[in-house]
């Protein structure tokens, strides 16, 4: 009587082919998982943190956060700024900031004199101001460019004049 039946004896060139499927199959295991790192570059968000009159101008604090998993050298925001539905700003600010991958970082605008927002001026304590900053993010390395946009209310700061957020 045999052990086996004839069909599950293990021959050497039935061992050898598996031996050989399963080195082929590891082997391509490892090296999709040695693939590297994915690289991930998107639209860096938008916000702005606050509005302040300093020197006779208004200026606003925006920040840029970045999704990117690699540093954006940031050149140029081509902006507008519109307050209660009319355009109010427009030009571009040039920019000397790299941001660090998955960060973010805070940018300067001058939105104008107070002549020139009236309405922002002219705001009081119970007051809100809707507004609309948007326009194109130019990034130098990697050579890309985004639209960008944020929109919200202003209101006077409590205990700091000429702030608002």
């Amino acid at each position: 009587m045999r052990p086996y039946p004839l069909h599950l004896r293990a021959t050497s060139s039935t061992l050898a082919r598996a031996t050989a499927c399963l080195v082929l199959c590891l082997s391509l295991g490892l090296l999709g998982a040695c693939g590297g790192t994915k690289r991930v570059l998107g639209p860096p968000g938008m916000s702005v943190q606050e509005v302040e009159l300093t020197d006779g101008h208004y200026y606003a604090r925006v920040r840029l956060d970045s999704p990117a998993s690699m540093p954006l050298v940031l050149e140029r925001l081509d902006w507008t700024l519109t307050m209660d539905g009319k355009q109010v700003a427009k030009t571009s600010t040039p920019l000397t900031l790299t941001l660090a991958p998955v960060a973010g970082d805070v940018v300067r605008l001058d939105l104008g004199t107070p002549a020139t927002l009236p309405r922002l001026a002219a705001l009081g304590p119970n007051d809100s101001l809707a507004y609309l900053l948007e326009g194109e993010l130019k990034i130098s390395s990697p050579s890309v460019h985004y639209p960008i946009r944020y929109e919200g209310h202003l209101r006077p700061t409590p205990g700091k004049p000429g702030s608002f957020r």
